[in-house]
Order: structure tokens, then sequence, then C-alpha cells
């Protein structure tokens, strides 16, 4: 491994983030080169006073502890309007009302589209007798149902 190749992979090898492969070679170049081993424990040195410097808790003030602490206290219990001004906001009425909406378009839908009766001769001809019924026996379309159904030949078989 050169130099160069080994001062580019450094501050990894210092986070430890390379494969197994490349910190042998790492490992190996720094047992041998002096640059690189003074290069490498310059970022150790960086790395650790950036720690060093960021580590350090900073505390608050009493002062605003208190004030924080005095505000939690001091603010009053939401009244019951504000509870429902709360519970009706757009962010949850909106989604709740769609979604009734929804339910109740799916049930019009179903009952609008129930299963229809089937269609069959029998029900065509139930039809054609109900409405030639009350038609005089002289009618075009009561001698057309008689000569297109069983009673044409009933009337024809009982015919002098």
């Amino acid at each position: 491994m050169t130099c160069q190749e080994c001062r580019n992979q450094l501050l990894d090898y210092a986070h430890h983030e390379l494969d197994a492969g490349q910190d042998a070679l790492v490992f190996e170049h720094l047992s041998t080169c002096d640059q690189c081993r003074a290069q490498h424990q310059a970022e150790l040195d960086l790395s650790d006073s950036i720690r060093a410097h960021y580590a350090t808790d900073l505390e608050l003030p009493m002062t605003v502890i208190a004030g924080v602490r005095q505000a939690m206290r001091s603010r009053p219990a939401p009244t019951f309007v504000e509870a429902v001004r709360a519970a009706l906001r757009p962010a949850i009425i909106a989604p709740a009302a769609a979604a009734v909406l929804i339910i109740a378009g799916l049930v019009r839908f179903g009952q609008l589209h129930q299963a229809s009766p089937a269609l069959t001769s029998s029900y065509f001809v139930r039809q054609h007798v109900a409405q030639t019924l009350g038609s005089p026996s002289s009618d075009r379309s009561w001698s057309a149902y008689l000569l297109t159904s069983e009673n044409a030949k009933t009337v024809e078989a009982g015919a002098p």
C-alpha cells in the first residue's frame, strides 16, 4: 500500500469503518511508515478534541428551569369547548366524514343494484296476458295472443 492510499483511508480507519482486508493493509502500513503513523495520530487527536469539546453537558440556569416549571403549572386544563374544538379539527373530522360518505355511497349503490328478477319466457307471456286480458276479442293483439299460445289449440279444438 502506498502512503497516498493509506492517507486516503486514515479517517475511515480511525473510526473503524473499513472492512477487515483494508483495515489489515492500513495497519501493516502504519507499523512501517512513520509519516503515516504521525498523520493517523493527528486524526485521532482531532477526533478526541472534538468529542471532548461537545461532550460537556451545558446546564441551564435555575431561573430558566423555574420559569418553565411555573409556565407548565400555570396553564389551565382545557375546557370542554376547547376539547370539542380540538376534536373537530379538519385533520380529524375530514377523514371521518370521508369514511361516512364512502360507506353511505356503498350502501346506496348496493340498494340500487340488487339482483333483478330473471327475465324468462314465462315472465313475458304473463306480462302479455296481463296486458291483453282487458282487450275485446275482436282486438288484433288478442287474436295474435290466441294464435301464439296454447289457447289457440283449445279454441280450434272446440270450434265447430
